[in-house]
């Protein structure tokens, strides 16, 4: 939020240099409550070429403020450097219509341009009342709006495991595996790692229920496979690119909430607070793992504490049994 804020606050500096930007035609997005939308900010969007020697900057905010809701989340593709703005609607949104302001820069011109968009907030007609929920490795968020990768993922469920879904399921939460907690990877190169859900109204299917007992002792294990590829549908993901930790996936039946709200207990606390604050329940394995890591180093620190322990003793024994041993003679 700081970052944002400081990004915000110098954009603003230069437009005041500039002089006044005014922003283009209102783009309006329709979005629905607990359904995750997404909107791909492209340097076409202020008119400009996205020549490989030109670099860019977007700043989003609500309009008038300095940041975005807690529920709006802002990611950066260095790799197209295109921008992505991203969010689950909550259940009780009382604004239902919503203004940002994304002030481009173009940074080899130095041209500033400003582009409003408008989010519409609909109810939604039926609510999720299940959840599938899970980790997937090899992605960061940025990349799950690339290619259509949303709607593949959709579609395994639709097609191969949760086929009574299809009518209505959607992405009720997506969110980097950082923002909620893991620790980011050594190497700059890797990924972050990618938390999605998944929900509909729709009971689970047969196979999603022996899937979960599949994997059930992988909730066992310390620290869960980063490779693991032997359950029965790892070909589904495989096939489209998906590289999932079997140790976070989980089913979730939602609580009905005022008859035609569905949410679980932690989503309903996160929703007084910020996003940042909404560890669900999935990352608790993720963590428990950190968690072991940490206590396997304690036991070796105190297992090598005692054998110090032990060894003084047994030094003192000896030097007490030597000296006795040359009075005797």
């Amino acid at each position: 939020m700081h970052f944002t804020t400081t990004v915000f606050v110098n954009t603003v500096c230069i437009i005041a240099a500039l002089g006044h930007v005014e922003p283009t035609a209102i783009i309006t997005r329709d979005v629905h409550e607990t359904e995750m939308f997404y909107y791909e900010i492209r340097p076409e969007l202020f008119n400009w070429t996205n020549g490989a020697d030109t670099g860019f900057v977007f700043t989003p905010s609500l309009q008038n403020y300095p940041d975005l809701l807690h529920w709006i989340h802002y990611k950066f593709n260095s790799k197209n450097r295109h921008g992505y703005l991203y969010g689950t609607p909550p259940a009780d949104s009382s604004d239902r219509q919503i203004l940002l302001d994304i002030i481009g820069l173009n940074k080899k011109t130095y041209q500033v341009e400003t582009q409003v968009i408008q989010l519409n907030i609909f109810e939604r007609s039926e609510y999720a009342t299940n959840e599938v929920r899970f980790k997937i490795n090899n992605l960061n968020v940025e990349d799950m709006f690339h290619e259509e990768r949303i709607q593949y993922l959709l579609d395994i469920f639709r097609q191969n495991l949760w086929l009574g879904s299809k009518p209505n399921l959607y992405v009720t939460f997506l969110a980097s595996a950082s923002d909620l907690g893991q620790r980011l990877p050594l190497d700059p190169n890797d990924t972050e790692g990618v938390i999605v859900n998944l929900g509909s109204s729709s009971n689970f299917s047969t196979i999603l229920y022996d899937l979960e007992k599949e994997i059930s002792p992988l909730q066992k294990m310390n620290k869960c496979p980063k490779d693991f590829k032997r359950t029965s549908v790892e070909r589904y993901f495989r096939a489209n690119g998906f590289n999932l930790d079997w140790c976070s996936f989980k089913l979730v039946e939602l609580t009905i909430i005022n008859q035609n709200h569905t949410m679980n207990v932690q989503d309903r606390i996160s929703s007084t607070k910020h996003a940042e604050e909404n560890v669900w329940e999935l990352m608790e394995s993720l963590q428990y793992s950190q968690s072991m890591d940490g206590d396997t180093k304690l036991s070796v620190t105190l297992l090598i504490f005692m054998i110090f322990v032990i060894g003084i003793i047994f030094s003192i024994g000896v030097f007490r049994w030597n000296k006795k041993k040359k009075l005797f003679f």
